[in-house]
């Protein structure tokens, strides 16, 4: 589908209201704001700036992931394939979320 590299815990305004306007939803994706997360897709390599998509996951309370002391959501930059249409549906966006979180968790021997 695409790769994705630092994760990075991360509260945004919009994001959150996103997910108070969507309570049935766990997972969104959207454009990166003007300079959000430059030195996170600088280390995904050579690209396209069109290719930059934030993948937002609001963890759940029984993930392993979550952490009560810090904001419930996780910003992942991705990279989409060149004209690649990512719908911003769950269904979606939870399978490539937990790939890309099992592939972080292997490279980090957990």
């Amino acid at each position: 589908m695409a790769e994705a590299k630092a994760l990075k815990v991360a509260f945004d305004g919009s994001d959150k209201m996103f997910f108070e306007n969507h309570p049935e939803r766990q997972a969104h994706i959207r454009l990166p704001f003007k300079d959000e997360a430059d030195g996170e897709f600088f280390s995904l390599g050579e690209h396209n700036r069109t290719q930059r998509r934030i993948l937002i996951w609001r963890i759940p309370r029984d993930s392993p992931y979550y952490h009560p002391e810090q904001q419930p959501i996780l910003k992942i930059p991705f990279l989409a394939f060149e004209d690649e249409n990512i719908p911003d549906e769950d269904d979606v966006l939870l399978p490539v979320i937990a790939t890309i979180m099992q592939e972080q968790a292997q490279a980090k021997g957990v």
